[in-house]
């Protein structure tokens, strides 16, 4: 089902929803700094020699193209329904720094609320409490993702095997409620997002440096409540982070 005029924030990480973007709801400048260079139709499995992972993706999922060793480095999405998987990997320093500075204020800085071990890390585990760890992810998706237009909620966050498992919800902007309810039946847009994260290493300038690998995938609820929740957990679950060569 497509969406009617409403507003969802787009971004590289969110790219396939430029599929309802293409009806001209949505800002133009915004739309073409979402956009992927290109996307290739790719089977469910979709990972390319040279990947530093594997995954397998919903069905009727596509892969858009990307090079890129740090940040967002895939995006995978089914356009119609507004559905994107993702991975991530955010070397630590930076992102600790980054959540420091965006949580200073003119002439007060702040420091991050997760802190870097003095022994080297090992395991996500070793950068202190799950839901800290989990706040920290969740703000730097938000900025990463919205230029931290919006804010979502950490719902839950387990530490398990050396992992993070995370659910999110964010809600987003809608143009107007009323057109909304009239094709979907609701007045409120939530995008509901489940992820995993695991510590990692990318390319760095003296070689390779630790940093956060985080899969992300995330629907409109009413389509993650009806069928795509499902699918998403079993794409995100099937991610294997096999190192960047």
């Amino acid at each position: 089902m497509m969406l009617g005029p409403l507003l969802l924030a787009l971004s590289p990480s969110s790219a396939p929803q430029a599929g309802i973007a293409a009806r001209g709801l949505i800002p133009r400048r915004t739309i073409i700094g979402a956009l992927p260079l290109a996307v290739l139709p790719r089977p469910a499995c979709s990972s390319s020699p040279g990947d530093p992972f594997s995954i397998e993706l919903p069905p009727g999922f596509v892969r858009s193209t990307r090079k890129a060793t740090q940040g967002t480095i895939f995006v995978g999405g089914n356009f119609p329904r507004a559905s994107v998987v993702s991975i991530t990997a955010w070397p630590v320093d930076e992102l600790l720094k980054q959540d420091a500075a965006a949580l200073s204020l003119p002439g007060l800085p702040a420091d991050s609320s997760v802190k870097l071990p003095s022994r080297p890390l090992t395991s996500i585990d070793d950068l202190g409490p799950a839901q800290s760890t989990g706040m920290l992810l969740t703000r730097a998706r938000d900025r990463d993702a919205t230029a931290g237009a919006l804010q979502s909620e950490l719902r839950s966050c387990v530490s398990s095997e050396g992992k993070l498992r995370l659910s999110l919800q964010t809600v987003l902007p809608v143009a107007d409620p009323d057109e909304l309810e009239r094709q979907r039946g609701v007045r409120q847009l939530i995008r509901r997002t489940s992820a995993v994260a695991q510590l990692g290493s990318v390319p760095g300038l003296e070689g390779p440096v630790p940093a956060i690998i985080t899969v992300w995938g995330s629907a409109l609820e009413q389509d993650y409540l009806s069928d795509l929740g499902e699918q998403l957990e079993q794409s995100v679950n099937s991610f294997v982070w096999t190192g960047q060569k």
